[in-house]
């Protein structure tokens, strides 16, 4: 099987590639078989204490108590902050794991060996790239294990009420609740839900791409230990900035947020058809917790329904995905151009 799943790779980020099996077998003789039970440690550890800070937030600190209406929802609620804390670790991991390819490279003294040799710096950029995923391997299937729960949930509930759960979703709401346009808004309904939950369960993985291709590029303009730790410090501040600022926003749109000034701010005219609110709530979404609303329904449902057009949020945000995984091959060409110049001049 995994040679089944390799075979879908591209060739320099399969692990029979020399490049990136060279990569690999240094990277293993330099952690050791106790450093690697070492970091599956500190990972469960840190896991764990994740969930328990989510659990402690859900409940506001243990002052409140999780709803009881409906239990099976409430794994996402106690499971929500651990993950998106979880998210922002995966994302700075991919930032530092690249940032500092071709300063590791020299510090090995095999930079120069690459330079003279057919696309050799190019491939070790694109291998030293897909290697990150290899590095958060299991951070990643934590995450991708965590969000396929969540579907089979929203799939359980979907089918609740005989089947009606997604008729009331979609009642009243602007273009597909019609009652005239209800027959084959059902069928829209399904492929807008199968797109956002296709959004949710690869964002992760395009994210990790897009942000270790931006360290890559990064690492091309920075001269010396020094100019790399500043950039690799900048970017892993953006990082988090752009995160906690799309969380707020998001919440605000969706009416989360206990802070009714900012949802005024995003929606000044008290309408459902406000663009400041629908891009709210997609830039929470695409940029905040990378699309866990998306798999929460009733979330889903209160997006759908404060907004005109709200239902087209979830295209968007595979739109929006697909167009990462793109931007990421296309930063990772450019770096791999700027490499090239820059030590031929």
């Amino acid at each position: 099987m995994l040679k089944l799943f390799y075979a879908q790779l591209p060739e320099f980020a399969r692990p029979t590639h020399p490049v990136m099996r060279y990569l690999l077998l240094r990277e293993g003789r330099k952690a050791g078989r106790g450093a690697r039970l070492l970091r599956f440690i500190l990972i469960g550890g840190m896991v764990g204490l994740l969930a328990a800070i989510s659990y402690i937030v859900a409940t506001r600190f243990g002052q409140g108590a999780l709803p009881r209406v409906n239990p099976h929802e409430n794994l996402y609620l106690a499971l929500y902050w651990g993950l998106v804390i979880l998210h922002v670790l995966l994302r700075l991991f991919a930032l530092n794991g690249t940032v500092g390819g071709i300063a590791a490279e020299k510090q090995f003294g095999t930079w120069e060996t690459l330079k003279v040799t057919t696309d050799g710096a190019l491939l070790t950029l694109r291998a030293r790239w897909s290697m990150v995923f290899y590095r958060l391997g299991l951070l990643l299937t934590i995450i991708t294990v965590a969000r396929l729960v969540f579907i089979g949930v929203a799939l359980f509930n979907l089918v609740s009420i005989q089947g009606h759960y997604l008729d009331n979703m979609l009642s009243g709401t602007t273009p597909l609740g019609q009652p005239s346009l209800m027959d084959s808004s059902i069928l829209s309904g399904v492929l807008i839900l199968a797109m956002m939950f296709t959004a949710a369960l690869i964002a992760p993985f395009t994210a990790v791409a897009f942000d270790a291709a931006l360290g890559t590029l990064i690492g091309t303009f920075t001269r010396g230990r020094i100019g790399g730790l500043l950039g690799q410090l900048f970017l892993m501040l953006l990082r988090v900035a752009i995160v906690a600022w799309a969380l707020w926003v998001g919440a605000a749109a969706l009416s989360l947020s206990p802070f009714p000034e900012l949802l005024a701010s995003l929606n000044p005219s008290g309408g459902a058809s406000s663009l400041m609110g629908v891009l709210g709530a997609f830039f929470g979404i695409a940029e905040g917790d990378l699309g866990l609303t998306a798999l929460h329904l009733p979330h889903v449902q209160r997006m759908w329904a404060d907004y005109d057009n709200g239902v087209f949020i979830g295209v968007a945000f595979l739109g929006y995905v697909l167009l990462q995984a793109l931007l990421a091959n296309l930063i990772m060409a450019w770096a791999g151009r700027r490499a090239i110049r820059a030590e031929k001049g």
